[in-house]
Formats: C-alpha cells, structure tokens, sequence
C-alpha cells in the first residue's frame, strides 16, 4: 500500500512577521541599550552626533506585549498603507476593463510564438527599472498584478510576474541616480551637492539589471520546461489568468491606455521637476480609476463597485505592512539599533583599505535588518560613517553609494521591508517561497555591489 503524501504546510507571511517581532522583543534583553544625542540640521531633519554614545538602562519590551504596538506601527505605516488602498482602488477600476489583460494577452501571444518570452521579461523589467530611478519603489506595488498578468499570459508563474515589477524596480531604486528619499538625504547629510556623482549610479545600474535578468530568465525557462520546479508549485495564488478569444486588445481600450499613460506620465513629471509625495501619489490613482471607468462607458456604480473591490485587495497587504513596521517600534524602544549603528562603526576600522567600503556596504545590509525606512536609516547612520569614511580614506560619495545598495537591495528579501511584503502580499505568494527564490540572487547582488564600491574607491569617486 502507498504511503500517504505528508502535506507541507507553508506559514503564512502574517505568521513569520509576528515570530520576527518576537525575536526583536528577545534581542531588547541581549543587546545593551544605548543611545547618541541628536540634532536639527540646516534641513531641519534630526541628525545624529558622531562622538556622542553612551549606555543607556536598558528598556527592554515583554514578549508577551508586542501585539500592543500594532496600532503604533499602523499608524507609523499609515502614508504607506493610505497610498496603497487608494492605488488598488484606481488599479481595481482600470483591471476591471480588460485593458491591461488584453495588452498583455495581444502582447504575449505574439511572443510564445516566435520563441521572444525573454524579449517581453527584459524590456519590462528595463522599463520598470528605468521608472523607479526617480520614483519609490513601493509606489509600484499595485502594478505587482500587471506583471503577474503578463507572465501567466506566457505560461510562467506568479514569481516571474513579480520579478518583473519588483526586481526590476529594485535595480533603479536601490542604486540611488535620483531618488530624493534616500539619496538626496544621504547626500545632504554627508554635505554633498544634490543628486551629485549620478553617473557612477547611472553605471552601477548596468550589471545589477543584467545580472538580474539573467536570474529571472533562468528561472522562467526552467519552470517552463520543468513547471514543478516553480518555488510555489502546488501553492494556491489567488490570481487567475485565463486567455481565450476576448483576452486582447481592441479599440474601446485605447482611451482606457491613455488615462493610464497620462496617470503615470504625470506621477513620473511630478517626481523629476516637482517634489512627488504620497498625497499625490494617491490621487493620481483616484483620479486614473474613475477616469478609466467612465471612458469605458462604465455606470458610476459599476466604477464605485470595482474600486471598493480594488481597495479590499490591498487590504491584508497594508495589514501586514502594519504589522512590519511593528519590529522597528520594538527595537527602537528597546533602544538597540543605536548600539548596533556603534559597533559597526568600530568594527570598520580593522578592515583593509580596498574593502572598507564593501564593508560599510555590509554594514548597513545588517542595519537594514533593523531600520528599513532608507531616510530613517540615512538620519541614524551617515552622521556616523560620514566623519568613518573621511578618517579612513574613502570618499563620501563611496559612502553614499555604499548607503545605496545596502539600504535598497536588502528591502526585497526582509519580511518586515515594505517593498516585500506589499509585492508578494498584493499576490498571495508566501514570504518562504519568495525568500527561496529571491535569496540567492541578492547573493549576486552583494558581490556585484562589493566590486563595484572596490571600483569607487579605487577611482576616488567624487
């Protein structure tokens, strides 16, 4: 008689978010509390002075209270959540017109049969990439279904369509060209013009975008031949594509395509010659679902319907956003991070020339772990490893840089990073199987960041 199959049952990404802010409470008792005294700046952002540690009593936080700070981390989360209920409401508007799925049917169609699957990954992942160099990564979040659209339409998994987004994205956001949040607070912390060094930024984008290609088309093309090597083989996604006849694109989408063009165009102007902000983030996407619907020739109760059901969509992903950001409340009032940003700092100093930067890189991947609000991070650690950089030799561009890549490529495989959990939440792809696929190629990434910021410091980049 054949044995029974014993069912592997995957935790839900809710169920890891509440065992990390466990083992938070749990280091608030091991790690000494401490403190630096802060700050304003002629910015007026809060700062922190170098040779200012000391020891604090420590002010550890009761395992057994971490669920009382949820409401705290909701409300610390709120712009973050705000933005993506009303973004999934304009999405669910502009879905429910079959827009997007018939670019994406018409599209990809044409691209399973000449064999140009890789085309179609490549170019978006390049667009996307392309688009987050001045915007936030994580105003992408609703876009997580298009590229799931996209990737079921050619027969690959749920993975491969967040790849799309979210990998691609990454690239552009983390190495820091123009974004005004982390980049532009680093720089002007470390008293450097705005946006100054880009083209090194610039460059670094090329081999992270390949490398990351590279990793999606390899996984695409063996889930293609081999479906059961797909991470979430066997794990139900609450996401269907089903392509017949109607799944194209046809003339009655045209104005549909335009209000969504002229939505992300204007996001997009806003970010380079304007200063983007959540608030207007939001009402783009408002503004974009009512639109769409009533070009469509929709009822007004149809349009009110679809962008309700949009909203519920993003509902559990902000909850569990929520929830996230619970982990740095705990950490902060257990007064720890300040002791960990003060012992990497020392550390630094017992490392060879060539690799102080590649360490400072490292550094703050594991300050990343416990803050990862990247202008939160700049705030509490480039005061320390600006005055570091100097004493050791490296430029504070390279600091910058090394800021850049630790704070950024680290937020795609955290369970507590915004970025992650608003992607794989969005989709339903559990944060194990996600972290299985994505963990290795953040490998890649740090050795690619490390040669890279060896590179920096070898040509002084100014």
């Amino acid at each position: 008689m054949e044995a029974k199959k014993k069912k592997i049952v995957v935790p839900h990404t809710l169920a890891i978010i509440v065992v990390v802010m466990f083992m938070a409470s749990i280091l608030t008792y091991i790690i000494p509390a401490g403190s630096y005294d802060r700050t304003k700046n002629e910015a007026g952002q809060t700062i922190v002075l170098p040779e200012s540690f000391h020891y604090v009593d420590r002010t550890p936080v009761n395992p057994l209270s971490i669920f009382s700070h949820v409401f705290t981390g909701l409300n610390k989360a709120k712009n973050v959540i705000f933005v993506l209920l009303c973004a999934g409401g304009g999405m669910g508007v502009l879905l429910s017109t079959g827009m997007f799925q018939g670019i994406a049917g018409s599209a990809c169609r044409k691209a399973r049969g000449k064999n140009k699957e890789w085309l179609v990954i490549s170019l978006l992942m390049s667009v996307f990439a392309l688009l987050c160099i001045p915007i936030n990564l994580n105003f992408f979040i609703p876009f997580a279904s298009l590229g799931v659209l996209v990737a079921l339409s050619l027969g690959l998994d749920a993975i491969v369509g967040v790849s799309i987004v979210m990998l691609g994205g990454a690239v552009g956001f983390s190495c820091g060209a123009m974004n005004i949040s982390n980049t532009g607070t680093a720089q002007q912390i470390a008293e450097l013009s705005l946006f100054s060094g880009m083209w090194f930024r610039l460059v670094s984008m090329i081999p992270f975008l390949l490398v990351s290609i590279l990793y999606v088309l390899k996984y695409a093309k063996e889930i293609k031949k081999m479906p059961e090597k797909s991470v979430i083989y066997n794990v139900k996604i609450d996401f269907a594509f089903e392509e017949n006849d109607e799944t194209r694109f046809i003339k009655r989408h045209i104005p549909v395509a335009v209000v969504a063009l002229i939505g992300i165009g204007y996001i997009i102007y806003v970010s380079i010659f304007g200063k983007l902000s959540n608030e207007i983030v939001a009402t783009t996407f408002i503004y974009m679902g009512f639109a769409a619907g009533l070009v469509y020739r929709m009822p007004i109760n149809t349009i009110c319907k679809e962008f309700m059901n949009g909203v519920k969509s993003m509902a559990a992903t902000s909850m569990m956003i929520g929830f996230a950001y619970v982990i740095g409340v705990i950490l902060t009032k257990g007064n720890v991070i300040d002791t960990v940003v003060h012992g990497l700092a020392n550390v630094l100093s017992y490392v060879p020339n060539i690799l102080k930067a590649p360490a400072m890189f490292i550094m703050h991947i594991i300050i990343n772990l416990f803050i990862t609000s990247g202008s939160g991070q700049a705030a509490v650690s480039m005061p320390i490893f600006v005055p570091v950089a100097d004493l050791v030799g490296i430029s504070r561009q390279t600091a910058v840089l090394a800021f850049n890549f630790g704070d950024g490529f680290c937020n795609n495989i955290l369970p507590h990073a915004a970025a992650t959990m608003g992607f794989v939440g969005a989709i339903g792809i559990p944060f194990t199987k996600w972290f299985k696929y994505a963990i290795k190629l953040f490998v890649v990434w740090v050795i690619v960041g490390i040669i890279l910021l060896m590179i920096a410091s070898l040509i002084n980049y100014v």
